[in-house]
């Protein structure tokens, strides 16, 4: 639960950041996306957040503030 209220933070306070952004702003040298990726699909089915992009490597999932 703590991750989820730091992701909306993050997001808040600097919108558009990617999931490999924000893990590496919470995990620090043990980040890599996949430890947020789940909390960050919540947090948009949630209506928290929004999501923009392909998903891909050259057009990644940036989050927003709703």
């Amino acid at each position: 639960m703590i991750q989820i209220d730091v992701l909306k933070f993050l997001i808040q306070k600097g919108p558009g950041r990617t999931a490999s952004e924000l893990a590496e702003a919470i995990h620090a040298d043990k980040a890599y996306q996949q430890r947020v990726n789940e909390d960050c699909v919540m947090l948009v089915n949630a209506g928290s957040v929004k999501r923009e992009g392909g998903g891909g490597v050259n057009d990644p999932f940036k989050y927003y503030p709703v």
